[in-house]
């Protein structure tokens, strides 16, 4: 399959935020109940207060998203300025075909580019194995709460060469 990345934009949130729900509920059901599936990535139209938040925090990113030949959304990420990755998620029509591993390695040169000593990543059970292959190790696990339901994820770090975190 050919991907291309490309910046991504404000406006392809609506976009991102139907593949992050998709990606939730497929991929994730491998490794998550259909409770904490619910409570991280809730089914229906996105809500505006979900979009402004996004968007905050796309503002204060570098963003990218993977596009198929026939300009499917396949992924996207962002990694926040201070080196964390706030959003990795892969459409499940491509998962297992290296789509999360070239948005991760854009964003890891754009933050190495920028000087960034280090990166942090809060993984989950999916996109740990994606991290690890990248380089991140594993400082410990995490619960994250969301109406009322735990789900784990892992917290991840990557140094960046020649460069000392603080």
């Amino acid at each position: 399959m050919k991907i291309t990345l490309d910046t991504l934009a404000d406006a392809d949130i609506p976009a991102c935020h139907a593949l992050f729900v998709d990606a939730v509920h497929t991929l994730g059901r491998r490794h998550y109940n259909e409770a904490q599936c619910a409570a991280w990535a809730p089914s229906g139209t996105m809500p505006d207060s979900w979009r402004d938040g996004w968007a905050k925090r796309l503002s204060r990113a570098w963003g990218v998203k993977a596009l198929s030949e026939d300009g499917r959304l396949a992924g996207f990420a962002w990694l926040l300025s201070d080196g964390e990755f706030d959003m990795l998620f892969v459409a499940p029509w491509a998962a297992g075909q290296g789509v999360g591993t070239r948005l991760v390695g854009a964003l890891v040169y754009e933050a190495d580019a920028a000087g960034l000593a280090e990166l942090t990543a809060y993984a989950s059970h999916g996109a740990r194995p994606l991290f690890e292959r990248a380089g991140f190790t594993t400082l410990r696990d995490n619960l994250v709460w969301r109406d009322g339901v735990a789900i784990e994820n892992w917290i991840m770090k990557k140094a960046l060469p020649g460069r000392e975190a603080t």
